[in-house]
């Protein structure tokens, strides 16, 4: 009879939980997504809507108009965006660790394994 030898890799994480992170980040990540691109489409409305009142305020000089325009209303999206990449790469890099582990723990079970003795 052969014994099967088990291989106990001491880890300090837990595998499921890790995959739970990786999972609510992602739902966190398109969560927040979604949010400033409502908020984007709301002020850019309210901006075209009361255009006649805020035009009047706007300094004279086009570089300056442009500069404030593209701040007050492109500011709230590229911080969604990059929350949301920031997210997505702490779901890709959890899972990315979590795939090299499954690797060494293949690697460790294939080492350890007695040869079979030729009858």
């Amino acid at each position: 009879m052969t014994e099967e030898k088990e291989v106990e890799v001491v880890t300090f994480h837990s595998e499921g939980a890790i995959s739970r992170i990786s999972l609510w980040s992602n739902i966190i990540a398109y969560t927040i997504l979604v949010f400033s691109l409502i908020a984007f489409a709301s002020q850019l409305y309210q901006l075209i809507a009361n255009w006649a009142q805020i035009a009047p305020g706007l300094p004279t000089n086009l570089l300056e108009r442009i500069a404030i325009f593209v701040s007050n209303v492109f500011m709230e999206p590229l911080r969604g965006v990059f929350y949301f990449l920031v997210l997505r790469g702490i779901s890709q890099l959890l899972n990315l660790g979590l795939d090299i582990y499954y690797a060494h723990v293949e690697d460790l079970r294939f080492e350890e394994v007695p040869p079979v003795p030729e009858v």
